[in-house]
């Protein structure tokens, strides 16, 4: 039996243009709609750049993957950006060769995650 995805909202509540959320477990299609409705919680209606900390989601399938696809619509609809932080080598070699990670962009912590948004040029791009 796989650990469900857990999202967990640890983001700095003086930040309040920044949402962190940290992931745990395993993302695939079977709990695709719940994390869905977690990240969807999480983001609410106006909170704009997300920083995903993937370092202790240990398996993601294509679904997970295109759940980060529509997080990423999501995110920059509301003209925020996104960043991936501490992929597990496995998927960050994925998203890598499907060439995702430039949508995302991959930071290796999530501090260097924190510091890509600030810089001047993420929402240009």
């Amino acid at each position: 039996m796989s650990a469900a995805v857990r999202v967990t909202d640890v983001s700095d509540p003086s930040v309040k243009e920044m949402v962190l959320l940290s992931l745990a477990g395993e993302l695939d299609y079977t709990n695709a709609e719940r994390f869905r409705h977690d990240l969807r919680q999480a983001i609410g209606q106006d909170r704009g750049d997300l920083v995903m900390d993937l370092a202790d989601l240990t398996f993601c399938d294509s679904t997970g993957i295109q759940e980060f696809l529509n997080a990423r619509k999501l995110v920059q609809d509301r003209g925020g950006s996104i960043v991936l932080a501490g992929p597990h080598p496995r998927l960050k070699r994925i998203l890598h060769l499907t060439g995702l990670a430039q949508a995302f962009g991959i930071q290796p912590t999530v501090a260097d995650a924190v510091k890509a948004l600030r810089a001047p040029d993420i929402h240009g791009g």
